[in-house]
């Protein structure tokens, strides 16, 4: 099967490296000539992502990328649109890109096409979009519309990518379900075939579920610091319930990130529009609004007054192991932080230059070059993300490091009982007496 990609983002070109491994002739497509030159060269800036690039240097001769569309819409089996979606305010899309390519596209669409829908769009793209297309084309071919979301997590992208938990198809004709059974052909995951409407609500759905969750285990954290119970314990012990599983049940500063923030959005403009009341989502992304000041209070029941001190800031992407600081708490919570007149020194593994770019300057925020400097230089330390880098730190080094060796956990990266001279704290952690 020929099967042409448009986008090698991040969601473009692991599912361009995940179908070339599957045996599809893949032709990757992106107006960014630069981009693609890289590309060719087996190239990548996806250098978190495990086993991508090895994958993609694997099946170099089932990949063709181009910025030419004339070269990849000609004789093309599949078009998979993976246009990364762009929040134009508050809970809308702009889908302006993805209507550019489908345009651009149907300038050498010549004959009968499957079209695939494949990023995260608004319910009714799917109908909307088979409309324009068939109108530019003057309906000379038919042209099939899929919505087939997808639910990559970035860090475990090309897992999630070459053994999903399910494949989610949303088709209105056995034609284009008999095209994407021989697309995933050599997945073991389960097809699940729904209306597009479905699919386009699955993967919103889905995302808003996993940040109801979040929001729970954090209010559940809040409660645990006044009763005395450990969330650890009780997020393990909720976990082992089959009906709830042990994901998504780590508290700490939020979550962030361009999926889920936006998703949840997306979810709450759409049911406004419907006037249906989602006060469950509602309520847990107002608990996620407030996780910077729940933490800040935290460190202030324990120092007290936050003004004059200087905190080492580490973790500055949104997740772990990853470059990608779109909607991050750590920009909330360093400027919380600079309210209350504290001293800043922050640092990420991966992100503290794109970090740099983005956070507005202030003369008491600096950054640090290494892990090492930032904890030297700091009065107490507070992790917001679970980095491996982060994860490694030993009870030796912290001492050796920090003059008063005080960290505060927002994001469960160290284990207290492995800290013996290390003053640890986080919300919602009993640390048992040594």
């Amino acid at each position: 099967m020929k099967l042409t990609i448009v986008g090698m983002d991040f969601v473009g070109l692991v599912n361009a490296v995940g179908f070339a491994e599957k045996g599809h002739q893949v032709f990757g497509l992106d107006s960014d000539k630069k981009k693609i030159a890289q590309l060719r060269k087996n190239e990548i800036s996806l250098n978190n992502e495990y086993k991508l690039s090895d994958i993609l240097q694997k099946n170099d001769v089932n990949i063709r990328f181009t910025s030419e569309y004339r070269d990849a819409i000609y004789d093309a089996n599949v078009i998979m649109f993976c246009v990364e979606p762009v929040e134009k305010e508050n809970g809308r899309i702009d889908l302006s890109p993805l209507y550019l390519c489908a345009k651009e596209c149907c300038r050498f669409i010549n004959h009968d096409v499957t079209v695939i829908i494949r990023t995260t769009v608004p319910v009714g793209t799917n109908r909307e979009l088979k409309e324009f297309m068939m109108a530019i084309t003057d309906k000379k071919y038919n042209i099939d519309v899929v919505s087939n979301p997808e639910f990559l997590s970035q860090g475990s992208a090309v897992k999630d990518m070459l053994s999903p938990s399910r494949i989610v198809v949303g088709v209105s004709t056995r034609k284009a379900q008999q095209v994407m059974k021989e697309l995933y052909q050599g997945f073991e995951s389960p097809l699940l075939f729904v209306s597009p409407e479905s699919a386009e609500l699955i993967k919103y759905a889905s995302n808003s579920y996993l940040a109801v969750k979040l929001s729970y285990i954090n209010e559940i954290a809040d409660l645990c610091d006044k009763v005395g119970a450990d969330i650890q314990e009780v997020s393990f012990g909720i976990g082992l319930d089959p009906r709830i599983g042990t994901k998504y049940l780590s508290s700490g500063v939020g979550f962030g990130g361009p999926a889920l923030t936006l998703d949840t959005k997306v979810l709450q403009q759409l049911a406004d529009e419907k006037k249906v009341q989602l006060s469950i989502l509602d309520a847990a992304v107002k608990v996620n609004n407030n996780r910077s000041d729940a933490l800040i209070e935290k460190i202030k029941s324990v120092i007290g007054t936050i003004s004059g001190h200087r905190f080492a800031v580490l973790g500055l992407s949104y997740k772990g192991n990853t470059d990608d600081i779109r909607k991050s708490p750590a920009f909330n919570f360093i400027e919380a932080l600079l309210k209350e007149e504290g001293r800043i020194i922050a640092y990420d593994t991966n992100s503290t230059l794109a970090f740099k770019k983005k956070m507005k300057s202030d003369q008491h925020l600096d950054y640090a070059n290494s892990l090492e400097e930032a904890l030297r230089t700091c009065d107490y330390a507070v992790f917001l993300n679970e980095s491996e880098e982060f994860k490694k730190l030993t009870n030796d080094q912290i001492v050796e490091y920090m003059k008063n060796p005080v960290v505060f956990d927002g994001k469960a990266v160290l284990n207290p009982y492995q800290l013996p001279d290390v003053k640890y704290y986080a919300i919602g952690k009993r640390i048992k007496s040594k």
